[in-house]
């Protein structure tokens, strides 16, 4: 009997100890209210992707590179087009096209924004193209660089100006891009 008497108070201290742990440690215990929806917006802001062209505030597009050059601007109603209408290379372009071209810009910069890189960590870059974006009802004027890095010649660095990273880009998906501008270029004028 002896041994079972020391048997059930060797484990009433452990069931003691245990339930003081779990007084001290509190693992059932909720994250103070609030507390995680800062955190979560904190971290949501931290995941937002770049953006490089806003379609509301756009202005005009001045793409200048080494295998294409274009310009997409609003058109206003000086021009006897509508309020919100679109030119490319001053040839009238349907809106909705206009809005694929942004959409498709946007996309190239989201797509590198996971592996951005600072942007003096680049070697040898040679300036493949200047885009340079016109915002707002000031056309407040952005300028970026696309370059390319001898070492790796299937990818496109997008290079905001003044900002310190770097955003890559498939040359395949600029190529695409490219293709989607020619096209419009080419198109019939939209009635």
């Amino acid at each position: 009997m002896k041994i079972r008497g020391s048997t059930v108070i060797v484990v009433l201290v452990a069931f003691f100890l245990i339930i003081c742990m779990a007084y001290i440690v509190r693992p059932y215990q909720t994250e103070a209210p609030g507390k995680k929806d800062r955190e979560a917006a904190r971290s949501d802001t931290e995941r937002t992707l770049p953006v490089w062209v806003n379609p509301q505030d756009v202005v005009s597009i001045e793409w200048d590179g080494k295998r294409t050059s274009w310009l997409l601007q609003r058109t206003d109603q000086t021009d006897g087009e509508e309020a919100n209408g679109w030119s490319l290379n001053g040839k009238p372009a349907a809106e909705s096209d206009a809005g694929r071209l942004l959409s498709q810009m946007n996309s190239l910069m989201a797509k590198g924004a996971g592996n951005k890189r600072p942007a003096a960590s680049l070697k040898n870059e040679t300036i493949d193209s200047t885009v340079t974006i016109k915002n707002g009802s000031n056309a407040d004027e952005t300028v970026y660089l696309i370059a390319a890095e001898p070492a790796a010649d299937d990818i496109l660095w997008i290079i905001p100006s003044g900002a310190s990273f770097a955003y890559p880009v498939f040359v395949k998906d600029m190529e695409l891009l490219e293709k989607s501008v020619d096209r419009l270029k080419t198109s019939p004028s939209p009635e």
